[in-house]
């Protein structure tokens, strides 16, 4: 029999779909997935939060005797009894950090660690976690820069967890480099970028208001937002009118976003705060499309030199940079090479297989191994894996 893993979160994301495909290989995955504690009327929300709790409370009681191990993602208030209960039981337990988590930027709303009553419940998962794995290393001790130009501000969750002894590891989330298929070197002078936008707080994180104003710097090149809903589209229309060449586009399936990549010469990501790996900027890279973006969180890993890097939230600076990237896209000789590079630094340094290699063991080293006693042991096979 496959030993039994509960998995925990919060959204079926894609790279919690991932996580899940992954995982399947080896364990009896049983889910819960947390769904109280939407926005809206705080009553109400307490309630649906309540709901939740006493669901999973009881799901644990019936899962967890049976279960070799827990694994959830983010540390957030739907792990606080995953994590208690499996340190009650003596089963190792492994938090993911993805972005959210483990920052906290009270001019955007942003963050676990700006909520009053959602900081203490993420400093108690992380303390009781067995083991926490990062996306990026930013996301255990990095600094905010971008969001609060020229200001430096220090994030990462031991920024906010003093005295964290907690083991953890940075393990990046990975690409399907054949679900991302390169596409044609000649392409259109065109910029897109992909963002679920469901609230004003959502368009300011990820620097729409910063994209319109390059987009009214570059009149003749034509700008695709794609994921803002048509009732948001209105709310945003209202609040920050954009120029005439950026067009909207519904939310797509992820498959669908290849065609759309194919067609675009320049992935534009201007996100004020980006702690985790940025999916949409890794897939648009393998795609060939040529990136730039903010010099926040996990970005400057993923883009490396396969692309372009703005310091400030300057759009006449920005506006610049990407002129540059759309007269090398052009370029009969550069365009290609340049988007050869892209896709290569993804499929070398962030392939799905690597973190599915890298997973599989650190889980199965946490199964038959007491925990390590010091936040950054290394165990005796772990340098090979590295």
């Amino acid at each position: 029999m496959r030993p039994r893993l509960l998995f925990i979160h919060l959204h079926p994301s894609s790279f919690v779909r991932d996580d899940l495909e992954i995982l399947a290989r080896r364990y009896d995955i049983r889910i819960f997935h947390f769904v109280g504690g939407a926005s809206g009327n705080p009553f109400l929300r307490g309630v649906s939060l309540a709901r939740s709790a006493i669901a999973q409370a009881l799901w644990l009681c019936r899962e967890l005797p049976r279960a070799g191990i827990v694994y959830g993602w983010f540390a957030d208030y739907h792990l606080v009894l995953p994590m208690l209960l499996a340190q009650l039981w003596r089963r190792p337990s492994v938090v993911v950090l993805g972005g959210f988590d483990a920052n906290c930027l009270p001019e955007l709303g942003y963050g676990v660690f700006h909520s009053r009553w959602r900081a203490p419940l993420a400093r108690l998962v992380v303390r009781r976690a067995t083991f926490l794995l990062a996306v990026t290393p930013e996301l255990m001790q990095g600094e905010s820069r971008y969001a609060t130009w020229p200001d430096v501000r220090r994030n990462g969750i031991l920024a906010h967890v003093p005295g964290l002894d907690t083991p953890h590891e940075i393990l990046a989330t990975g690409f399907d480099p054949g679900a991302w298929p390169a596409g044609p070197d000649e392409r259109p002078r065109s910029v897109c970028t992909v963002a679920g936008i469901k609230s004003e707080r959502t368009f300011l994180v990820k620097g729409l208001d910063i994209f319109f104003e390059v987009a009214r710097l570059l009149p003749e090149t034509p700008f695709l937002v794609v994921g803002i809903s048509e009732r948001q589209r209105e709310r945003v229309q209202r609040r920050h009118p954009p120029p005439e060449n950026v067009r909207f586009q519904d939310a797509l399936p992820r498959s669908a976003l290849v065609e759309i990549y194919g067609q675009t010469s320049v992935y534009l990501q201007l996100s004020r705060t980006e702690g985790g790996l940025p999916m949409v900027l890794g897939e648009a890279m393998l795609c060939g499309c040529i990136p730039v973006a903010s010099d926040a969180g996990g970005m400057p890993g993923t883009v490396g030199d396969a692309g372009f890097l703005v310091e400030a939230p300057d759009p006449p600076a920005i506006a610049e940079v990407v002129r540059r990237a759309l007269d090398m896209g052009a370029d009969p000789q550069r365009g290609p090479r340049a988007r050869a590079r892209a896709r290569e630094r993804i499929a070398e340094l962030f392939h799905r297989e690597t973190r599915a290699s890298r997973l599989l063991a650190i889980l199965e080293r946490l199964e038959r191994r007491k925990e390590p006693t010091s936040p950054n042991q290394v165990y005796p096979d772990e340098e090979s894996s590295r």
